[in-house]
């Protein structure tokens, strides 16, 4: 499997796929199923890939449809290859279809008093801690993707008007958005006693407040700071762009427009934002179901 494996990436190189590492990392897991299911990758029963969608379905915590859908295509792609160079006889993934699409609703949506127990309780231990509060602050106050937030530069920021440039990577187009009062008394300290110890001399000279050590990067370290601060106050766990999911969902919750909602997410079709709507449904479910009257009174009823 190594030798496949080795051709696979090399086939992915001249293919110029840029997430290669990505497909190898998957396919590499997939195998590993395999072996433990005591079968040999290459020679796997015809509808094998409905079964391994299946195993896929059931995995603990439960992965999203589009995260097992880019599982499926990319083991599916692997089985393409071998089979177009004659490694295989047949495809055990050709008719193996992906799950239908949806919105998956955000998970572990904090309450405002827990984000506000995070914020304020957010354990400062180092320098870097310090980072990832004052990140963890814009997120939440500004609605910000963490592409955005390591992006900042001093000239982004004004604090005369709280409001910061933001370069919205993923529709490639600039957006002002304001800043709460607490993110920026929190990044001016950092500036101020952190800044200058954590940066290059290059980042410090290019006017960057972060650290440009890549967007993966800082979500890795952040998010694995988060899950540690949930843990230890007994918070369900997030992610760093939990913070956005929650600033959404608070905000209509507190009666904001969805059109106010979506420009101060900078989501370009307000079907994006709807999402959010959805969950306050659910949330008005569970609380009819809990609390109502008459609800209590029907479990109390013989039919």
């Amino acid at each position: 499997m190594k030798e496949l494996l080795e051709e696979y990436e090399k086939s992915l190189k001249v293919r110029e796929v840029r997430s290669y590492q990505s497909y190898l990392v998957t396919v590499k897991e997939f195998l590993l199923f395999v072996i433990e299911e005591q079968q040999d990758p290459l020679y796997l029963p015809l509808e094998y890939g409905d079964e391994y969608r299946s195993y896929l379905l059931h995995k603990e915590p439960p992965l999203s449809r589009n995260t097992i859908n880019n599982k499926l295509n990319k083991v599916k792609n692997f089985y393409h290859h071998l089979l177009k160079r004659g490694r295989i006889l047949f495809d055990p993934f050709e008719d193996t279809k992906g799950l239908k699409g949806g919105v998956c609703l955000p998970k572990n949506i904090l309450s405002v008093d827990d984000v506000g127990i995070l914020l304020s309780e957010f354990a400062i231990r180092t320098e870097t801690d310090w980072l990832y509060l004052v990140l963890s602050e814009l997120l939440y106050g500004s609605a910000l993707r963490i592409s955005e937030v390591v992006s900042l530069k001093l000239s982004d920021i004004d604090y005369s008007t709280r409001m910061l440039d933001i370069w919205d990577y993923k529709n490639q187009k600039a957006r002002n958005v304001p800043a709460s009062e607490v993110a920026l008394r929190r990044l001016k300290y950092y500036c101020t006693h952190f800044r200058t110890n954590i940066l290059t001399e290059k980042d410090i000279a290019d006017g960057y407040l972060f650290p440009q050590k890549g967007f993966t990067t800082h979500r890795g370290h952040l998010n694995r700071k988060l899950k540690d601060e949930c843990r230890r106050l007994g918070l369900p766990l997030i992610t760093s762009h939990s913070f956005r999911h929650c600033a959404a969902t608070h905000m209509l919750k507190k009666g904001a427009g969805i059109r106010e909602v979506q420009a101060f997410l900078g989501h370009r079709k307000i079907s994006s934002t709807q999402i959010y709507t959805r969950i306050i449904t659910e949330d008005l479910k569970e609380l009819v179901t809990t609390y109502h009257p008459r609800e209590a009174a029907f479990c109390k009823v013989t039919i």
